[in-house]
């Protein structure tokens, strides 16, 4: 092993991805007496490094958006975070083992997503003498495997001291390491679970019920922004804006009524910073809200409720024929098409899942994803079982 080491072309080490470059059975036993990887061969460290994407701190979300394409439930007990330890024992396990090859396993990844199906300003990340903040684990990502992270969210309660001041540190770290963050993205949607319930009571007849609930999420959204004010000044924040389709019955989740929305989340923005939106031209309404095709939700997980029944079942039908393919395909066919074309993720039990478009279903912008088990498990401390991200179609594993 130590002589394929050493003739190791420094091209290949300065390469995207070096690892998948190698042949894994020379390189075997190197990562002998990493805790991470007790039990996990080269070639499945190896897999998981290319394109890597995701390294779950969080799981389940209470936001409980109606669009969700995630289908996220509510966290369970017990299981709403990784353990802070094993937050640890991944990035130490990758670093050592990056230094013992001699060149940064994950070269060639750009970012890493920290979350699939939650929220990550709710709560703190559990830890086995005290609580951890998100700020805290992101810093620890930058400084151990030098990725920066994407930070996305649906807000907060603005009485949740805990989230207020997290995300008051996120503006800090990104002042103070802006590498360490690669982007803040604030998600801005009528779906909310709060938007929701004022359109319930709206079809009762309820208007001041109606309007309670929308201003909770109104107050909500404007604080998040203003917080992360600086962040949108310096090109470090931006927002994902989307609505349903134009159907029949999607007018109270639509591109008017989300305008209408956004409009009144801005003057409230307005009223908390003052002169301060003059610069951040991206903020603005009109430039905002004018419709794009990315503004729409895609038919998957619960967001099949905004699509009509035909075409709902024209993607059923499409999504059959993405399994039947899968199956027909040889375990080494699999795998291969995972490693190129699939993004990896770690969920907080250690598990490793892909998820890749299904190129056979008609999509109005982002290509539907597709979750598969990689039947590749990371060696965790905490092995309870997180449950499954979803996928609109259930496949076997790579």
């Amino acid at each position: 092993m130590n002589s394929y080491l050493n003739h190791i072309p420094a091209q290949i080490k300065n390469s995207a991805f070096p690892l998948t470059r190698l042949k894994s059975e020379k390189l075997e036993g190197i990562q002998k007496n990493i805790p991470l990887f007790e039990g996990v061969n080269m070639r499945d460290i190896a897999f998981l490094t290319k394109r890597f994407e995701t390294l779950n701190l969080y799981r389940g979300c209470r936001v409980n958006c109606s669009h969700c394409l995630k289908d996220a439930k509510p966290p369970q007990k017990g299981r709403e975070t990784i353990l802070f330890e094993d937050l640890m024992r991944f990035l130490d396990g990758f670093r050592e083992l990056g230094e013992r090859l001699g060149f940064n396993v994950f070269q060639g990844n750009k970012y890493v997503n920290i979350i699939d199906d939650a929220n990550p300003s709710d709560i703190p990340i559990r830890g086995k003498e005290r609580t951890h903040s998100v700020v805290e684990a992101i810093e620890k990502i930058y400084d151990k495997i030098n990725l920066p992270v994407i930070f996305v969210t649906s807000g907060w309660n603005r009485a949740s001291k805990y989230a207020q001041s997290a995300a008051e540190e996120l503006v800090k770290l990104a002042q103070k390491k802006p590498d360490s963050i690669e982007s803040v993205e604030v998600s801005i949607n009528p779906f909310a679970g709060v938007m929701e319930k004022s359109r319930e009571a709206l079809k009762d007849g309820n208007s001041d019920k109606a309007k309670f609930f929308r201003n909770i999420y109104t107050d909500r959204i404007s604080n998040t922004l203003a917080v992360f004010l600086k962040l949108f000044e310096s090109g470090k924040a931006r927002i994902i804006y989307r609505h349903a389709p134009d159907y029949e019955g999607n007018e109270l989740v639509g591109a008017q009524e989300t305008r209408r929305l956004y409009e009144e989340i801005y003057a409230k923005l307005g009223e908390k910073t003052g002169s301060a939106l003059d610069f951040i031209p991206e903020l603005k309404p009109k430039n905002l809200t004018k419709f794009d095709k990315s503004h729409l939700i895609e038919p998957s997980g619960r967001g099949r409720r905004y699509f009509p029944a035909d075409k709902n079942l024209k993607e059923q039908s499409e999504l059959i024929d993405e399994a039947m393919d899968w199956e027909m395909m040889s375990p080494d066919e699999r795998r291969k098409m995972l490693l190129d074309c699939a993004l990896k993720c770690v969920d907080i039990d250690g598990s490793v899942y892909a998820t890749m478009p299904a190129n056979k279903v008609e999509h109005i912008f982002a290509p539907v994803e597709l979750t598969i088990p990689a039947n590749i498990k990371l060696n965790y401390e905490n092995k309870t079982p997180a449950g499954n991200i979803f996928s609109d179609i259930e496949f076997i594993g790579g």
